[in-house]
C-alpha cells in the first residue's frame, strides 16, 4: 500500500498538514498519512522582523514554510518515494 495521496481536486494553496483525532490535538500529513510525525520550528526572520516557520513531515519530507516577505508556501514530497537502485 502506498499511503494516502493528496486528493486530485487539491489546490496548490491547500495545506499539507491537517488536524485530526477526536480532540483535534494531532497533526496528519495529507501526503503520506503520517500522524504526529511532524516537526515544527520558528526562528527570527532574516527579513529583520517577524518570524520564519518551517513545518516538516519526518516520514515523507513534505514541507510548509512561512516568512514575512513571501508568506506561506507548501512543497509536498513525492509519495511513495522512488525505489533506490544499486549502482553496478
Amino acid at each position: 500500500m502506498t499511503g494516502p495521496q493528496l486528493p486530485a481536486h487539491t489546490e496548490p494553496d491547500d495545506p499539507i498538514f491537517a488536524v485530526c483525532g477526536p480532540d483535534g490535538a494531532s497533526l496528519r500529513c495529507r501526503v503520506c498519512g503520517a500522524v504526529d510525525e511532524i516537526v515544527a520550528d520558528e526562528v527570527p526572520s532574516m527579513a529583520g522582523y517577524g518570524e520564519d516557520t518551517c513545518t516538516r513531515c519526518t516520514r515523507c519530507g513534505s514541507v510548509e514554510t512561512t516568512d514575512p516577505i513571501f508568506g506561506w508556501r507548501a512543497k509536498p514530497a513525492t509519495w511513495p518515494p522512488a525505489p533506490e537502485h544499486d549502482q553496478p
